[in-house]
């Protein structure tokens, strides 16, 4: 019996022994009554940062890497009627020098010198009487956009009754953007004594696109002129232009020899309709009304010469 009685008296000790142990375990870890402000969770965890009260923050405290920055604003506008002319000069009575003030040096190319050789009119023409005439009229001019030296023919050759033409040369000076000052002289030829002539005159471009040349004359014996003569582009499409031109001339006195009376001598009009094939190459075909006036209009009857004359014309136009 002594055994069994030492084995229930283990077993006695062991079930005491674990139901102590159960009660100490329930009592210490109660999570319901934890108290989490005493556990240390270890090095691991970094601390919790400090409240922050965003409804309260002053944010004049807040420290920042510089100092404020103001908001970018667009510069401002120079004041009305204080920018430089077109040419680049300072308004009247300020200070500044034009464009440079505003920090801009713009680069003219004026001074590059260039070279071109047009011909406006250079075929042939039929009148009513069947006669055949060669015209011409073409420039060369050579030099800059401000000063330039350039040289102007025009006439018209009629087969077997002689020609009729002048020469001219000027210096030319551009005095606005769109008109030029021309200073030189002029030599009639062809048929009858030569002429030769002093001549100012102007030449530029109207409003609507109108070009006019305009060209007073003084030669010897007390003997004046004036020339006149505007044309004008009508883009019909971009390649093909229909052109009228008008021409007039006046003289100051008679001058038997060569035909020519004193007031409004003689004057033109005429249609030309040409394709440009390029720009520089560009056939035309078109028709002109020739008059002459006054004691010019006698000379020629006297000559058996028309007084007006019809014709029609085709040619080209080119420039290189």
């Amino acid at each position: 019996m002594r055994p069994l009685t030492s084995l229930m008296g283990l077993c006695a000790l062991s079930i005491t022994l674990a139901t102590t142990v159960a009660s100490a375990q329930s009592a210490d870890v109660d999570h319901g009554a934890m108290d989490h402000s005493g556990m240390d969770h270890g090095a691991a965890q970094a601390p919790a940062p400090a409240a922050t009260d965003h409804g309260n923050m002053d944010h004049g405290d807040m420290e920042h890497d510089g100092p404020p920055q103001a908001a970018p604003t667009a510069p401002a506008a120079p004041p009305v009627g204080s920018l430089p002319a077109s040419d680049g000069a300072a308004p009247a009575g300020a200070a500044e020098r034009g464009y440079d003030s505003y920090g801009i040096h713009p680069h003219m190319m004026d001074d590059m010198p260039a070279w071109q050789v047009l011909f406006d009119k250079f075929g042939v023409s039929r009148n009513r009487d069947g006669q055949n005439t060669l015209q011409w009229d073409g420039r060369f001019w050579f030099g800059t956009a401000t000063d330039r030296l350039l040289v102007k023919s025009e006439g018209e050759r009629e087969n077997g009754e002689g020609s009729d033409g002048k020469v001219e040369a000027f210096w030319s000076h551009a005095v606005s953007p769109f008109w030029d000052l021309q200073l030189g002289a002029r030599r009639d030829i062809g048929t009858g004594p030569k002429r030769n002539w002093a001549a100012i005159g102007i030449e530029g471009v109207l409003p609507y696109n109108i070009e006019l040349e305009t060209t007073a004359y003084v030669g010897a014996s007390g003997r004046t002129a004036l020339a006149l003569k505007a044309e004008y582009d009508l883009l019909l499409t971009q390649r093909l232009i229909f052109t009228p031109e008008l021409e007039a001339s006046l003289y100051g006195k008679s001058d038997p020899a060569r035909g020519i009376g004193s007031g409004l001598s003689e004057g033109s009009l005429s249609f030309r309709l040409r394709y440009e094939v390029t720009r520089e190459f560009a056939p035309y075909i078109g028709v002109s009304f020739d008059r002459k006036f006054g004691q010019t209009a006698r000379y020629a009857s006297d000559a058996g010469a028309s007084r007006s004359q019809t014709a029609l014309m085709a040619g080209v136009r080119f420039w290189f």
